[in-house]
């Protein structure tokens, strides 16, 4: 009988024992996915770290970075509608953009220029919000 207690008894240790062990790493990984998703919120907020402007009016600087990137490109046409901010560099710009073909429907787009071109184009399609009235 004292052995059958001491062996539950001792079961019951190992099975406390791993229930702790489980517990510190479950808060292990917890901490670790909480770390993620702030280092991942802070990196996909619009606003980290870009320069926001007063005001959308297009600058002289970016104007003129944004028409020498722009230059040559073929197939879609974009019109500048406001300047969005800045980060390291490059430049966002809202553009009306429409391909260049018969009764195409206009969209928007956040184009990414720089000083060493285009660097990146991201389509927004809004339907009926991007035509002129």
């Amino acid at each position: 009988m004292k052995k059958i207690a001491a062996a539950v008894l001792a079961a019951m240790m190992v099975l406390s024992l791993v229930a702790c062990a489980g517990a510190e790493e479950k808060a292990e990984t917890q901490e670790q996915t909480q770390a993620q998703e702030q280092a991942q919120t802070e990196t996909t907020t619009p606003d980290a770290d870009w320069n926001l402007p007063e005001t959308i009016e297009m600058p002289e600087e970016v104007t003129a970075v944004f028409e020498k990137a722009m230059d040559g490109l073929t197939g879609v046409s974009y019109e500048p509608v406001g300047y969005l901010g800045e980060k390291d560099g490059l430049y966002c710009v809202l553009c009306r953009a429409t391909v260049v073909f018969p009764d195409a429907k206009p969209y928007y787009a956040l184009v990414y220029v720089n000083d060493k071109g285009l660097q990146n184009i991201w389509d927004i399609w809004m339907g009926a919000h991007a035509e002129k009235k």
